[in-house]
């Protein structure tokens, strides 16, 4: 997500500081990283939440018993089956 956000003297001071530190991060990481620890400082988690699409048809094959689990399993594992 893009925001603009305004940042005090203090904290662009203390951002400056971290940079010197961690020159290999770029601005973005960094304030990132500080917005993260300081709201786990408040007691808050932070949750990234996430979507899993197959990449298939996950819907279920025609003419399978679906109540015959072993049967399915010797269909997956042919040769390999017990």
């Amino acid at each position: 997500m893009r925001t603009t956000l305004t940042l005090d003297d203090e904290a662009m001071a203390g951002i400056k500081q971290v940079q010197k530190k961690r020159p290999e991060a770029t601005f973005k990481e960094i304030v990132n990283q500080l917005v993260k620890k300081g709201l786990a400082a408040e007691g808050e988690t932070v949750k990234v939440r996430f979507k899993i699409t197959p990449g298939h048809d996950t819907k279920p094959k025609a003419g399978l018993n679906y109540d015959k689990i072993s049967e399915l399993i010797s269909i997956a594992e042919g040769d390999f089956h017990k």
